[in-house]
């Protein structure tokens, strides 16, 4: 028996040695990844897994496919309290179900997760983490496909059974609580493929709801070009070397093809290559991803036999990249996960071209030190796990937190996005000229050029300096609400640092604390164009010093450099590190207030919202929302008539900056201001929360007069559909999600445009038992903080409301 397992031990040394020997030193680990030591490691372990299991096919003891599977399957979690797992099937498919056992008062958004494994490994089992993660972090029903496997069943099996599951789901999403106007199909690897594939072929089902969007984890895409630049520069990477990757798919398709010959590109006919060219090509690649070595390919020959060996190769079931204009186009919202190192980069960015293209709107997240697997190895620890992987697994869990709150499709429209961001009127004016209202503080609108530069010159200036190649209007805006930066200030304790590319300013009072202090998340006003942390540097300073608390203002990065929604995903972001990390700012957890003004106070409006169901983070105190923005449904309530041509907001420039947060061109502005973007049964289903029947009367007495209801444009709506979404407009969010809010603080002033939003929600938080301590500056105008601090140009309105909010935040 000893000698037995000697021999066998030396085989298995032997093997080791030969895997070692064979395949580890063709890896090559960049230095761009900083867990180097611990990717090279694994790449071992993975050559050691495929070595072993060639070695144990070839002598009879087990198949090769049938070890790695085993393998992949690795130790299964812990039960977990915290949710209802059961297996069921879906006509003939098998699925898994993870329900969270917390009550809710609505529907959960439903997430269809098919894995990945290149269609002949992977399992249920292999992806209980991630699907866990999903489900408690989002408090939604995941649903994982067990779909069959090559090559016991060929493909293409494997999209049959996810396309099945998929059309079971959206017909009995009910049946298992979930809203069918908020299902997502998601997959990594090969499973983003099937999911694309999936969300094309359910476009013109007419009978079935609308998918609400789709998540791609670093998909493979298509198969006409092998060298494009990230298989170029990935050749040698782990996880997924680029002959690995060729090895696996061709097992997968059950074909037996020469490499050489699909690296050169032979297996594409001429006709092929031109109709392929315009959708896949090196040159659709932007440069910034070229500058790592890479070189174009010669074209060679096609092989007549290659080609239709590799005919069906090019059906976009296998190819989704591939799939025709008029399908592209009736997609739904994306999300799309690129690795830097990994061979099916290219992929993914080719893909969201396409959609771009088309106008189908994509959040993209390219982890810079990712590689093809990370997001799958992130839930096994630390030892396995890489933070590129952690990083990715929550940008996604942010996506599907933003579109949580998601408009349901009405009668003959499509489903609104939700997660395209909303636009809040900025500190500015209206290019002409503006005039003060009566009562307001006139006096000192003389102040206005001299601080935030006069918005008819700020526009004309700034054309001319564009033309002149030197800047354009947004930077000028930029660089004058900095203003002068104020003095050191010896009682606060102020350190800049970066979360997740997101700069934060953290102000924590220098006086020893008696106990754990407050804590203040700022998100600072601009239109999500303009504003900086250097602007609102005064205020976060007052708050800090008055309120004993320690403020972090975040830097949240703007349009149109960063498109919506990334400004929710950043404040979302910071919000999340600084709730996850309180105990360092000896911050107690049950003291949390999230405050903002104008856009920011929209941003607070929404993450509020969003963590409602997030059960692993300390509950937000309260929230602060300085003369917020809260809904883009109806411009002509009577603040918008009365405060037309106030500064620092008049009524046009509120839809000038709502295109340039959108980067869209104002061709149809004035439609937008008549209303006409707005269709009749959106109209007739809010009206009961955004009227001004609910403006009180002493708010009217000023001039208003009830509109002329506005004729419908399909094309206006089209053109900004965008802001008639939930995150566009958290006022029109449902009374299940209003009611569980926070107790809120409330400042609006009577000369602004935005004041009826604030009237609007305090009433839906106040009809929803949410307690409201609510603010009125009978002076104060929009943007009026923005002078605070500023000694003699400052406004005795200004400072009434900073104090105000000093004295609620004591309070609680």
């Amino acid at each position: 028996m000893e000698l037995l397992l000697a021999i066998f031990l030396a085989v298995l040394t032997g093997i080791v040695a030969i895997a070692f020997y064979y395949e580890h030193p063709k890896a090559e680990i960049p230095h761009g990844i900083s867990e180097r030591q611990k990717l090279y490691a694994l790449h071992y372990c993975i050559n050691f897994g495929f070595g072993l299991a060639t070695f144990l096919d070839k002598v009879g003891i087990i198949s090769e496919v049938d070890l790695l599977r085993i393998i992949m399957e690795t130790i299964p979690p812990f039960k977990d309290k915290r949710l209802l797992i059961k297996d069921l099937r879906f006509e003939r498919v098998k699925v898994r179900i993870y329900q969270p056992k917390t009550s809710i008062n609505s529907q959960r958004r439903g997430i269809l997760y098919f894995h990945g494994g290149v269609g002949w490994l992977g399992s249920i089992r292999a992806y209980e983490r991630t699907c866990r993660y999903f489900c408690r972090k989002t408090n939604s029903v995941v649903v994982c496909v067990g779909y069959r496997l090559a090559p016991e069943h060929p493909f293409p099996a494997q999209f049959e059974d996810c396309l099945t599951a998929a059309i079971h789901f959206l017909r009995t999403a009910q049946d298992h609580g979930v809203d069918p106007s908020r299902i997502v199909v998601c997959g990594d690897s090969s499973g983003g493929t099937l999911t694309a594939a999936v969300a094309q072929a359910l476009v013109n089902r007419r009978d079935l709801p609308k998918l609400r969007a789709q998540i791609l984890i670093y998909p493979f895409l298509q198969c006409v070009d092998f060298n494009l630049p990230s298989y170029q520069q990935n050749e040698k990477v782990p996880i997924l070397l680029k002959e690995r990757t060729l090895v696996l798919g061709l097992k997968y398709v059950n074909e037996d093809l020469c490499l050489e010959e699909l690296f050169k590109g032979c297996h594409v006919s001429e006709d092929r290559r031109l109709k392929y060219q315009k959708w896949v090509s090196p040159d659709y690649i932007p440069l910034e991803f070229k500058t790592r070595g890479y070189k174009p390919s010669p074209i060679y020959p096609p092989s007549k036999q290659i080609c239709e060996v590799f005919e069906s190769m090019f059906d976009p079931v296998f190819s989704p990249l591939l799939a025709e204009d008029s399908v592209i186009a009736r997609l739904p919202e994306t999300f799309i996960l690129t690795c830097e190192f990994d061979v099916l980069r290219d992929d993914g960015l080719l893909y969201k071209k396409r959609l771009e293209d088309h106008g189908i709107k994509v959040t993209w997240c390219h982890l810079q030190e990712g590689f093809h697997g990370t997001v799958f190895l992130a839930l096994f620890g630390r030892v396995v796990g890489f933070r590129s992987g952690t990083k990715g697994l929550e940008k996604i869990v942010n996506f599907l937190r933003l579109i949580y709150i998601c408009t349901p499709a009405l009668p003959g429209h499509p489903v609104v996005p939700a997660t395209t961001a909303k636009f809040l009127p900025p500190l500015a004016c209206y290019p002409g000229r503006a005039r003060p209202a009566a009562g307001a503080a006139a006096p000192r609108f003389w102040l206005q050029p001299m601080v935030t530069i006069q918005p008819g010159l700020q526009g004309r200036v700034g054309k001319i300096l564009e033309k002149l190649g030197i800047c354009n209007d947004l930077t000028i805006l930029r660089v004058a609400l900095d203003g002068i930066p104020p003095w050191r200030d010896y009682k606060l304790l102020i350190k800049d640092l970066t979360v997740y590319e997101v700069p934060l300013r953290i102000y924590q009072p220098k006086s020893p604390p008696t106990g754990k202090r407050r804590g203040i998340l700022y998100f600072h006003g601009g239109a999500g164009t303009f504003g900086s942390i250097r602007a609102f540097e005064r205020i976060c300073r007052y708050m800090a010093k008055k309120c004993n608390s320690v403020v972090v203002s975040v830097g949240y990065r703007l349009a149109p450099e960063h498109p919506y929604p990334g400004q929710y995903f950043d404040c979302l972001n910071a919000t999340l590190y600084f709730m996850r990390n309180l105990e360092e700012y000896h911050v107690d957890p049950g003291l949390i207030i999230i405050s903002g003004d104008s856009c920011g106070a929209n941003f607070a409006t929404v993450i509020c919202q969003i963590l409602l169901n997030d059960r692993d983070l300390p509950k937000v105190r309260a929230q602060v929302l300085l003369y917020p923005g809260l809904q883009g449904l109806d411009f002509h309530l009577p603040s918008y008539q009365q405060n037309a041509f106030v500064p620092m907001l008049p009524r046009k420039m509120v839809i000038y900056f709502c295109f340039r947060y959108l980067n869209r061109k104002p061709t149809v502005w004035k439609d937008v201001l008549q209303n006409c973007h707005v269709p009749e049964s959106m109209r007739q289903k809010y009206k009961k929360w955004v009227s001004a029947d609910l403006i009180p009367d002493e708010f009217k007495i000023r001039g208003y007069i009830p509109p002329k209801p506005a004729s419908y444009k399909p094309e206006v709506h089209e053109a900004v559909k965008e802001i008639l979404g939930i995150t566009f407009s958290p006022l029109l969010a449902e009374d299940s999600i209003i009611c569980q809010l926070p107790e809120s603080y409330i400042v609006t002033c009577e000369f602004d445009v935005l004041r009826d939003d604030g009237l609007l929600y305090k009433k839906r938080l106040e009809d929803n038992g949410v307690q409201v301590t609510w603010y009125h500056s009978e002076n104060g105008f929009h943007g009026i903080l923005a002078f605070f601090g500023y000694g003699i140009f400052s406004f005795l309105s200004g400072n009434k409301i900073m104090d105000s909010i000093v004295n609620y935040i004591n309070s609680l």
